[in-house]
């Protein structure tokens, strides 16, 4: 196991459980007009007044730790809730205010929005955050100096490693991939552009056969599997026991790390330096840094 990342002692690969609860603010980003759908907003409520208690005692059934990606406007509207996932074996972190487009502002109005989920998070949970999601669209350039200014210790935004590493700001980077969310498996799309005829949502037992290859690739090869799930997708009465096999099956193995974002990034500061100059987050900075198109 020596070429493999260090994780504690005993361990070999680690699992960090995640849940976005973004309560419609992700599709209303995209389609404002979502607020004024009854039935489409439906998805979301039914996340909240079902999915949502649902998945979370299911993973608490389990007694694995779980980290909760939430933004701030959710926070204010869904402040039982949160506070009630906030006091289950689980990490709440950050995911914006109202699921803005980092890319697109301005480094005062990325500023003014940090600090305004900031302090909806202190005065809310009384806590104070560690972690940050990216709620949608590109990395801005430098974003992560702007996030340890503001005291984030870590992010799961970007997909360019398996393993946590640091960026040169000190930021801990806990990859995720597509592969390993529920959406891309079972989001609902009313009007598929193609192929035509193709099935709208995948078959349950092999979304199942993806993440259980995937974990079994992950702990092989000793590296961090993030999966990422929603109460609206994969809280549902049917899809829960996708949850459910893979908790059982992944908790079989007494090698496997189950950690909060915080208790990753905690670790690899810990234990690990800042990503090698030649990693791919380094060249990328490079690269933009020296004014090319990208």
């Amino acid at each position: 196991m020596d070429d493999l990342y260090k994780w504690p002692e005993g361990k070999r690969c680690a699992v960090m459980l995640s849940v976005l609860y973004d309560d419609g603010l992700d599709a209303m980003a995209k389609a404002p007009d979502l607020a004024y759908r009854s039935k489409s907003r439906s998805v979301w409520e039914y996340g909240s007044q079902r999915g949502l208690e649902r998945l979370l005692s299911t993973i608490e059934e389990y007694k694995v730790p779980s980290t909760w990606f939430v933004p701030g406007m959710v926070l204010s509207t869904q402040q039982s809730l949160i506070k009630e996932i906030a006091q289950a074996n689980t990490e709440v972190a950050a995911r914006g205010v109202n699921f803005e487009n980092y890319f697109d502002l301005s480094l005062a109005e990325q500023i003014s929005k940090l600090k305004q989920t900031q302090e909806i998070f202190e005065d809310t949970l009384d806590t104070q955050l560690k972690g940050f999601r990216l709620p949608s669209g590109l990395w801005p350039y430098g974003f992560d100096h702007t996030l340890t200014e503001f005291g984030f210790s870590w992010t799961s935004s970007l997909n360019g490693d398996d393993c946590p590493y640091t960026h040169l700001s000190g930021l801990v980077q806990i990859p995720v991939h597509i592969e390993l969310e529920d959406r891309p498996y079972f989001q609902f799309n009313f009007t598929p552009a193609f192929p035509t005829g193709h099935s709208r949502i995948a078959g349950y037992e092999a979304v199942l056969d993806n993440w259980k290859r995937e974990f079994d690739a992950y702990r092989q090869y000793g590296l961090c599997f993030v999966l990422q799930l929603r109460p609206e997708i994969t809280g549902t009465a049917g899809r829960i026991f996708l949850v459910r096999e893979m908790l059982s099956y992944m908790s079989q193995f007494d090698d496997v790390w189950f950690a909060t974002g915080s208790d990753i990034a905690s670790w690899h500061q810990q234990n690990n330096g800042v990503a090698a100059q030649d990693h791919p987050i380094n060249v990328f900075e490079q690269y933009l840094s020296e004014g090319k198109d990208v």
